[in-house]
Formats: structure tokens, sequence, C-alpha cells
């Protein structure tokens, strides 16, 4: 319950609306109260004939006169009084009353809705950015450890539930709230000892509601999660559909799908088979009171004791409860969903963010004399250490390249510098301060990361190297593309720099996706550059074309290339070798083959691989 409470306090930027539908519900259940009390001089005066001064005071309804009861009596009697006045004999006088309070009931039951709809959607919006700004600040390892599609789930699904509760719900919760207590004061000022035997019923009609709930919210998590399995599925086949129908997998991932819809279908229907019920056994109960209600009050009306038009208001106004109260019960089991979805959300929000700004961090205004990995020890959880003791200078201005076999920690050290992790020892320092010194914002302004992974958008050209910039000019995007050898390409495309390339740049070529991500950073501009296996997914003719952009974007920049073919670090002034987490040899590429050592050994071995293809 804490956690939907915390989705309403972000309701609290939206309070005016609150205020509007407030006052909006006020004066729909004061007119519907007044048109009820219209049920006696109807039923007394417009049908039977008599005059509403006629009827007037002849209920002889013994009520206590001290004290509350008393006090109660007679401002309803006067009530009554001020009604017989207005409507005096008239008829039409009646009629055009209830048509007024209707009118007034309908239009600010409008008014109502429409403020509460605007606060609900309000607050779920808010609620979504608060979710995807929790989710940017988030390192890496959040996101290895809870699946893109949980997340997916979660923020669409969880937040569609609270929606319906607060957008569609909350609403007659106010309203309907205020309207009973209005007519408990109504029906209490026509019949206190009717209206008492009423109440005593009321815990009977309570009980099941209250078992209902417990029910209902342990069915709605588990068909929530459900939800977020099925999501993840669905989240990896797409991503994966090449591997997929690659090794002729569909049936084996459908198979997997269906599962889990089956599983989300089992507990989604348990959970609606308790809101199914609910109804049903209220009526029920509901439908036995009422039969004693009938019972009692025909014994009162034989006696003289009331009027028909005295038990008319009063069943009216019972029934104008029921409905509020029905409704009411509605958004119960709608808030126990509510609650389960905010507990999700809240996981979300309340997630340690692992990499952060410290207290008193400062700005990072250049790399001064470049990058220092002084004496760094890294691991992933309980893990081995990944990087042992990497004692590594990349000097301002120059290049150094990372070699080594897959697994012993290139690009490790790659996102260590952009702080997506933190050391354990030691430290990365730039500029000769400790990255954790600085801001995150600051560090990374000064860094442009081209990965083998290339992530693109689905957007137009222009707004995947001009990222973030809308106002950008279109000279400098076509002068990074040009040195990224990627205009004449682009130009080539339907609607050139306008062309919108797909989900992940799929309507590119790998070589061409490279080549905007290069422009991309080329766009940036940054002084210190990464490049983590920017060509090891490329054919010969691709890789020739993104080496030559890369050589644009490296001049003059200070570089580290983490590289699988050693053929692209040649003009690095730095070559060291990695082996399981050490730096085992560093030099020129010139020095290193000289040495006859292990980079030796791996260009040779590569030579020997490639002649084999040749061949």
């Amino acid at each position: 319950m804490r956690s939907f409470f915390r989705v309403l306090s972000v309701a609290k930027h939206h309070a005016g609306w609150i205020g509007v539908a407030l006052i909006s519900m006020i004066l729909v259940a004061s007119s519907t109260v007044f048109a009820y009390n219209l049920i006696r001089p109807i039923y007394d005066s417009v049908l039977h004939g008599t005059s509403s001064s006629q009827v007037h005071g002849t209920s002889k309804i013994p009520i206590p006169k001290k004290g509350f009861v008393g006090d109660l009596d007679k401002a309803s009697r006067r009530a009554q009084a001020w009604l017989g006045d207005l409507v005096g004999k008239s008829r039409a006088t009646v009629l055009v009353l209830v048509f007024l309070a209707i009118v007034v009931k309908n239009v600010f039951t409008f008014v109502a809705r429409y403020s509460i709809a605007q606060l609900g959607l309000a607050t779920i919006r808010d609620l979504r950015d608060l979710i995807c700004a929790a989710l940017l600040r988030q390192s890496p390892r959040f996101f290895h450890e809870v699946p893109s599609g949980v997340l997916i789930a979660r923020v669409v699904n969880d937040v569609k539930v609270i929606h319906e509760a607060l957008a569609e719900r909350f609403g007659d919760l106010l309203q309907d709230s205020l309207t009973v207590v209005v007519l408990l004061v109504y029906i209490f000022s026509l019949n206190f000892r009717l209206a008492l035997v009423t109440l005593v019923l009321a815990p009977v009609l309570l009980a099941p509601v209250v078992h209902f709930s417990r029910r209902l919210r342990k069915r709605s998590r588990q068909s929530q999660e459900r939800m977020g399995d099925l999501t993840a599925i669905l989240d990896e086949t797409i991503k994966g559909i090449r591997v997929v129908q690659a090794f002729g997998m569909e049936q084996f991932e459908f198979k997997r799908f269906k599962e889990a819809t089956y599983r989300h279908f089992w507990a989604n229907l348990k959970a609606r088979a308790i809101q199914a019920a609910n109804a049903p056994v209220m009526e029920i109960i509901g439908s036995l009171g009422a039969l004693a209600l009938i019972g009692y009050a025909s014994h009162q009306i034989s006696s003289g004791a009331m009027t028909l038009g005295d038990f008319s208001a009063f069943l009216l106004g019972i029934y104008g409860a029921y409905n509020p109260i029905k409704r009411l019960n509605k958004f119960n089991l709608a808030l126990q969903q509510a609650i389960v979805a905010s507990e999700r959300v809240y996981e979300i929000l309340d997630a340690p963010i692992e990499v952060q700004d410290k207290p008193g961090a400062k700005e990072l205004t250049d790399i001064g004399d470049g990058v220092v990995l002084d004496h760094v020890w890294f691991a992933y959880e309980d893990e081995n250490w990944v990087l042992k003791d990497i004692d590594l200078e990349i000097p301002a201005g120059k290049s150094v390249a990372i070699v080594g076999a897959s697994g012993a920690g290139k690009t490790t050290i790659a996102q260590l510098i952009p702080r997506f992790w933190d050391v354990q020892k030691g430290a990365v320092r730039i500029g000769g301060a400790d990255i954790r010194d600085v801001t995150l914002k600051s560090l990374r302004e000064q860094i442009g990361l081209v990965t083998q992974e290339t992530v693109l958008f689905n957007d137009t050209v222009r707004k995947n190297i001009a990222f973030g910039r809308d106002d950008a000019p279109q000279a400098a995007i076509e002068a990074a593309a040009k040195a990224a050898y990627a205009h004449n390409f682009i130009m080539a495309l339907p609607q050139g720099y306008d062309t919108v390339i797909g989900e992940s740049g799929l309507k590119l070529s790998g070589g061409e996706r490279q080549r905007i991500a290069i422009a991309r950073a080329l766009f940036k501009d940054p002084p210190l550059l990464i490049l983590d296996e920017a060509t090891s997914q490329l054919d010969t003719e691709a890789e020739r074309l993104v080496q030559h952009a890369l050589d644009n974007l490296i001049q003059g920049r200070t570089t580290l290339v983490i590289a699988h073919r050693l053929t692209t670090v040649r003009n690095a002034d730095t070559v060291a070798v990695l082996r399981d987490g050490e730096i085992i040899e560093r030099g020129s590429h010139a020095e290193l083959l000289r040495s006859g050592g292990a980079f030796a050994q791996m260009v040779a071995a590569q030579e020997l691989m490639s002649s084999g293809r040749d061949a």
C-alpha cells in the first residue's frame, strides 16, 4: 500500500485538478440528495394528488428529540418545510426541480470526471518519465541482471494497471465516498431506526470484500510476473530472430512463448475468476438485506409510522448509496492490482545506482595530459579478477592499442574509462583527476565511443549523426559524414539525410552502419576516443572504408583502440598485449614484431589463417 501512496504523491504537482474535482463532486452529491428528496412530493403530491403542505409533517415516527439525532431530525424537517413551500401546490414545479437537479448533477459529473482524468493521466505520464529517468541513470550491471523484456513489461503493463486504478477508478473513490457520506446523513434524517437497521447489515456486505481483496492481490502479482516472463521471451526472440531462423529453432522458440502465454493465461484467469465471483456474491447478500428491509418497512407503513413517499425516498437513498458502494468495491479490486503494480514499479525506481556522482564531484573540462590506468584491479560480482594490476598510460594526442585473445579483458578496460563500471582497486585518472571525483556528464562529454555492436536509432540519418542536437547545422552533419566516408551512400538513399534507417539501422549494411556511428563520433568531436573492435564484424571492402574513416577520426585525438584484427593497430603509438587480465608486453608495432614474443606469434597466426582462407 505504501508504494501506491508514493504514486499518489506524484500527483501533488497537479493538485489544482483535485480541488476542481472535489468541488464538482460535492455539488454532484448535493444535487443527487436534492433530487432524491423530491421523491416524497412526487409520490405524495404529484401521484396521489395531495398538496405538499398536506403531506408535510404527517410522519408519526418516534425519533429522539435531544442530541445529534434530534438536531438531525429538526434540520430535516426544516428542509422539508422549505421544499414544501418551494413546491407549493404546483405539480409542474416538482418536475422542473427534478429536471434541474439532474442537469446540475450531470454537468458537474462531467467536470469532475474530466478533472480526475487530467489528474490521473498527467500523474501516469510523470510516473513513466520517472521510470525512464531512473533507467537512464542505471549502470550496465543493472541491465545485465534484469532482462529488458521485464523492464518493458513494468513500464507498459504495470503502469497501465496503475492507470486503471488512478485515472479511471480514483474518481469513483472520491465521488462515491462523498455521495455515500451525504446519503447516509440523508437516510438517517428520514428514519433513524430504519437507517440503523440498514447499517447493522453493512458488515455482512463487507466480509466478502475483505476476502476477495486478499486473494486478488496474490493472483494479480502472479499474473503480472507471468506477463514479464512472456515479454522477456518475445523480446529475446525478436532481437535474435536471425539466429533463431538460422538454427531452425522457430518451433522451439514458439514452444517457449506458448508455455509462457499458457502460464500467464492461468494466472490471469484465476485473478479474473475472483473478480467475477465478487459481484454475484455481493448482489446475493445485498438482495437478502433488501428483502429484510422491505419486510420491516411494510410493518412501519401499515402501522402509519411512515408514508409510501417517506419509504420511497428512503429506499431510493439506500439504492443511491448501494451503487457507489458497489463501485467502491470495484475500486478496491483495481486497487489491489495497482498496489502490486506499484511495488514492481518502485522496485525499479528504488533500485540502487551503482555508478553515480559522489557529493562535491567536479566538472572535467579537458583531458589534460591524457589517461592513466593506475594499478587497476576489476572483477564482475564475485567472479575472479578480470583485470589484475593494470598500469597503462594513454598520453594526450597519442593512440594506444590493446590486443589479446577473447576474454582477456580488453573490452572491460574500454568500459572502465567512461565509468560504466567502477574499479575495485587502483584508479582511472584523466587529466590527473580520479574519474570517480568528477561528474559523469562532464566525463562522458569528453569521450567518443565506437563499438563493434553499432547502436543506431529508428530515426533519420541526420538525427543519428547529430544525436541529441536537433539544431545542428546541415553543413556540420555533412562534414562529419564526408570524413566518415558516408556522404556518398547517404545521398543515394531514398530521402538522403532524411531517410529513416529502421530499428538498429537494419536498412543499412554493416559497413554503412559503422560509418554512420563514426560520423556521429566525428560530429561530437571529443578529445578522447575509444574504438572497441570497430572493424571486427566487417568484410574486407567494408573494413577498408571504415578504416579510412577511423584514420580521419583518430587524427589529433587521444585514442584507445581495442583490436582483434592486428592489422588495424599498425599506426598505434603503443601496443599493449593483454592475457588473462594482465599486460604481458608493450611497445610499438615494429618493436613487438622484432621481439618475437606473444604479439609476433599472434600476428603470424592471423596471417596464416588469412592466407589459408585466400587459398
